[in-house]
């Protein structure tokens, strides 16, 4: 009889565990996790100044034709003044506009690694280039110490630098981008937190954005860079060193040559903050070393001038036309 019973109970659970089987619907087999979403950046607004800040000296020209074209500029500028003069007062001016076209020649550098030029590296714009990558850089400052830097690789022309000295002004990158977005449109701003790091626009071929290197150097740069050129920068540097360690300029140091004499340390901001400025006290650890520098002949066909840019004492680097 308990034999009995047993197989009984026996055969009740098996059928139980087979209905209950049947009963519950099975779960299909689980596909590979898809990947997350990518987060999409949105491009910088396109801006037309840019454009017409860079003028006619584009993307893919070398060092020579950047030169040529100041010559011409330099000696457009001196024309007007030798008119009416007499033989001994033109000679003179020749001299002094000589003197100038030599000054832009000698700035240009190589970054070959050579001590003599690597004096730039701890300046605030040590980060623009590396050595010995067949990098370059050519400086031009007009008379009243404005200062753009013009950089190649390969010996073309792909990024260009104006500095922008705030020396004794009470301003900071949130009032600079303001300033900077009533000429060029409103730009993508890229935060740090709660903090601005910099300000964004784009064109067909350039990339513009803002560094603000005034804990430093006091100074703002718009930086320039060739778009093609900046997708490319991974194959073109294939000797990257370590970044070069920073150091603070004294404010004594970095005081404008000229400025305001009204008491007011923000009285002629708009000036120095739009082109109208003196040269960044900071970058002069360079100076030295390019100042011996001259650049090598044979190169293409030169840039024209353009004859609709302002004259160069109004404003030579193009400015931010205020």
């Amino acid at each position: 009889m308990r034999k009995l019973l047993a197989v009984g109970l026996v055969s009740f659970v098996t059928s139980a565990v087979a209905l209950s089987g049947v009963s519950q619907p099975r779960r299909p087999p689980r596909g590979p996790r898809r990947p997350p979403a990518a987060a999409v950046v949105a491009e910088p607004p396109v801006s037309p100044r840019i454009a017409q800040e860079l003028g006619t000296l584009r993307w893919g020209i070398n060092h020579e034709q950047v030169i040529e074209y100041f010559r011409q500029m330099i000696r457009a500028s001196y024309a007007p003044r030798m008119r009416n003069l007499g033989q001994v007062e033109q000679y003179r001016m020749v001299e002094q506009r000589d003197v100038e076209i030599r000054a832009v020649e000698r700035t240009y550098v190589a970054f070959d690694g050579v001590p003599a030029h690597r004096r730039w590296d701890t300046s605030f714009i040590g980060e623009e280039y590396t050595h010995n990558n067949n990098e370059s850089m050519l400086v031009y400052e007009d008379r009243r110490g404005n200062r753009e830097f013009f950089f190649f690789i390969n010996d073309r022309l792909w990024k260009r630098v104006q500095a922008r000295n705030t020396a004794g002004a009470r301003i900071n990158l949130d009032d600079f981008a303001t300033q900077l977005e009533t000429i060029f449109g409103a730009g993508r701003r890229v935060m740090d937190g709660p903090r601005l790091r910099t300000v964004e626009w784009r064109d067909d071929t350039t990339r513009l954005h803002v560094v603000d290197a005034t804990t430093f150097y006091n100074a703002f740069c718009l930086i320039y860079e060739e778009s093609a050129t900046l997708a490319q920068l991974p194959t073109l540097r294939r000797n990257v060193a370590a970044a070069p360690t920073r150091t603070a300029v004294a404010a004594s140091a970095a005081v404008p040559e000229t400025g305001n004499t009204t008491g007011d340390s923000n009285a002629d901001i708009v000036d120095r903050i739009t082109g109208k400025i003196r040269r960044v006290q900071g970058a002069d650890a360079g100076a030295a070393a390019s100042a011996t520098l001259r650049p090598p002949t044979g190169a293409g066909p030169a840039a024209p001038v353009d004859a609709g840019r302002p004259p160069p004492e109004d404003d030579p680097l193009g400015g931010l036309g205020f």
